[in-house]
């Protein structure tokens, strides 16, 4: 779990002025104590005299504006916000133009204005803000410029930068950080200490040991966000040493043995937390929701997904009674009345999502396209949300395949009615063995968020325009700002994917196989076979093609060019050889395929759902099947016949085929005259 920064800082410099009497000097030096010590009301009285005596002092003025809003307990956001817009007119600073920062001493306005865009969870500004304030951390003063740098750290986490995160630490460690030295320090800061492993420091006192094992965890996160999971279990072994397990360490843990594939472990780890009391009023976050999330995941890929769906209504309910213990939202003041450290603590789109993508596995479409369609108002420029609400709308379109290969449970789906009895007997066969007519929505907008194909369609182009081009290194880069989206990663090789982590070269290239599928079959599903047969021939032009998708590949194709009447051109798509396996992984290159040894567990390759066909053997018989159909439109009925006798012969049980086979060998016989035949096999399978 992310952990929030240190609150707005008081500076009380107005005590290095050159021209300041002694009695100013004492009012600042116990403004700056009565802060310390929380006494907001005294300190303000001292911080009067001061602005009495020295009204166009700048610090003196954010000195005062700091403490009213700490004696609001941080709730007046929005009457702090002007103030501080007010107090950089007087200074003659744009907080607006990062580049006219120039002086260190306006670095402070410039931190607190980061932290209030870091808690409003406009991080890509609030980076843009550190990274100018960070090119004066030599000259800062030295407890702001450790402030500096751990919110910075904190920013790079949260815009998925743990490489760039993991290099600050050690520059802190080597520039900053002393184990002789203690630095006195503000409510939440603590000093940062070095370690040695070859000789222990003198003296460590209890701020600078917390502060020490903070480091550790954010470092523990840094290799988490990268799967180090060798090296964040050393650095946990080292927090457990040095404080013990508390609410943040047992999340990392639990987080780590989740990513190792030891989910009930993981499990073992959250349970931990069932006599933790800290409320949502003094984290910042509610506990109960991270902890009913993580469980509702770890059940999600334990292959339980109506029980991960009781969870994750657990962590929105939980959600809902936090946020409903403060006042609502005034649209004049929008951020105050709340205190500024829960503003960003809303998790409702996050599990929204979560929610919706574990409906989707539990078969559920309609609900989960209904938690989707939530999520997408704020995640809007996650290509991978759009596919799934895509495939929400297909499985409300037809939920599996797998009934097709069920023969004896579809064998009354082959006869219509029967009429008459003895010799004067009539079998009516039925016309289609699919029901799919859902499709069809006459008179309304696609752009209407229902779970219909046609809007499948409009969200697989929404997917495939979010993607970047194939073989581009640089990511798309989106704005975000002013939103409760967490920003588009900067760092090349990488997509957005809110709430999730950005997504790797591999993974881009894995999405648009998947996007480029099911647009595929949506187009046919719709009519639009040139479409259709287009977006089939750029699937099986991919790189990286997993088995299962290179098989839809040449079906799609083959129907569309059969639909569009290129019979000949249809076979050559129909050959059982083309397919050789059915994974459902995207080959990988050696060096993924050494990190996926070391430190994914095999666990996390299997399917969450199972798809048919389930064998090679099947997805054969399916191929012949399609040949057959062909060679049966272009009239070698012959051939068609001793296509499907293949199939049939080749079976090794009944769920080998789909039911479609005996349908299409009762039409080859009727039209070959061969009636008695049709009729001995209907009454097999009937």
């Amino acid at each position: 779990m992310a952990e929030k920064e240190g609150e707005t800082e008081k500076k009380s410099e107005a005590a290095t002025a050159p021209t300041i009497s002694d009695q100013e000097r004492d009012w600042a030096q116990s403004a700056l104590a009565d802060f310390s010590k929380q006494n907001f009301g005294s300190c303000l009285q001292n911080l009067g005299k001061l602005e009495s005596v020295r009204p166009q002092d700048v610090k003196v003025q954010h000195n005062k504006a700091v403490a009213e809003y700490y004696k609001s307990e941080l709730k007046k956001t929005d009457q702090f916000r002007k103030t501080m817009n007010s107090v950089c007119s007087q200074a003659r600073i744009n907080i607006e133009d990062f580049d006219s920062l120039e002086d260190v001493e306006h670095c402070v306005i410039y931190y607190n204005q980061a932290v209030l865009l870091y808690h409003l969870k406009q991080y890509n500004t609030a980076l843009k803000i550190m990274n100018k304030i960070f090119s004066f951390v030599e000259p800062m003063e030295e407890s702001l410029a450790h402030r500096v740098c751990l919110l910075l750290i904190e920013l790079h986490l949260c815009t998925y930068q743990p490489e760039k995160a993991l290099t600050l630490i050690a520059y802190i460690e080597n520039q900053f950080v002393s184990t002789d030295t203690v630095i006195t320090s503000e409510k939440d800061m603590k000093p940062l200490e070095k370690e040695h492993k070859e000789k222990k420091p003198v003296s460590v006192d209890a701020a600078t040991d917390a502060f020490r094992v903070k480091l550790l965890q954010y470092r523990a996160r840094c290799y988490l966000l990268t799967h180090a999971l060798k090296a964040c279990k050393r650095e946990l072994k080292s927090i457990v040493a040095s404080g013990g397990l508390n609410l943040s360490s047992v999340f990392l843990k639990a987080n780590l043995e989740y990513l190792r594939g030891n989910y009930k472990k993981a499990m073992k780890v959250l349970s931990s937390l069932s006599q933790n009391n800290l409320s949502f009023k003094d984290c910042g976050e509610a506990p109960s929701v991270h902890f009913y999330n993580n469980n509702g995941c770890i059940h999600h890929y334990l292959g339980k997904p109506n029980l991960a769906c009781f969870y994750l209504q657990k962590a929105l309910l939980e959600n809902e009674n936090a946020l409903k213990s403060f006042p609502k939202a005034d649209s004049a003041e929008p951020y105050s009345g709340r205190p500024l450290y829960t503003l960003g603590a809303n998790k409702k789109y996050e599990l929204m999502y979560n929610l919706g993508i574990v409906l989707l596995h539990a078969g559920k479409a309609q609900q989960a396209f209904d938690c989707l369609t939530e999520a997408v108002q704020v995640f809007h420029t996650n290509p991978r949300l759009w596919l799934r609400l895509a495939e929400c709308c297909i499985m409300a379109h037809q939920s599996n395949n797998e009934s097709h290969f069920d023969i004896p449970a579809r064998r009354k789906d082959l006869t219509q009615i029967i009429i008459g009895s003895g010799l004067h007997r009539k079998v009516i066969l039925t016309s289609q063995l699919s029901n799919d007519s859902k499709y069809n929505c006459e008179g309304q907008s696609y752009a209407i968020p229902v779970a219909t194909i046609e809007f499948a369609g409009l969200c697989l182009r929404n997917a495939l325009l979010l993607l970047p081009e194939p073989q581009t290194e640089e990511p798309v880069v989106l704005s975000t700002e002013g939103t409760d989206v967490p920003p588009v990663p900067t760092h090349p090789g990488k997509l957005y994917a809110g709430p999730s982590s950005p997504l790797s070269l591999q993974e881009v290239d894995s999405l648009r196989c998947s996007v480029l599928a099911a647009s595929a079959y949506v187009s046919l599903c719709l009519g639009d076979y040139i479409v259709a047969l287009g977006h089939a021939q750029m699937l099986l032009t991919q790189s990286k093609l997993s088995g299962v998708l290179r098989m839809l590949g040449h079906l799609y194709c083959a129907e569309a060019l059969i639909l569009m009447d290129k019979i000949s051109d249809a076979v050559d798509h129909l050959n059982p050889d083309l397919i050789s396996d059915l994974s459902m992984m995207c080959p990988s290159s050696d060096k993924e395929q050494e990190k996926e040894k070391t430190d994914i567990a095999p666990e996390d390759v299997k399917p969450l759902r199972s798809w048919y066909p389930t064998s090679l053997h099947t997805a054969k018989s399916v191929m012949l099947y399609n040949l057959a159909v062909a060679f049966a439109i272009r009239g070698e009925l012959d051939k068609a016949g001793e296509t499907l006798k293949q199939v049939w012969a080749n079976r090794n049980n009944v769920r080998d085929v789909p039911i479609h086979v005996i349908m299409l060998f009762l039409y080859i016989e009727l039209q070959l005259g061969h009636a008695e035949v049709a009729r001995t096999m209907l009454m097999q399978y009937r």
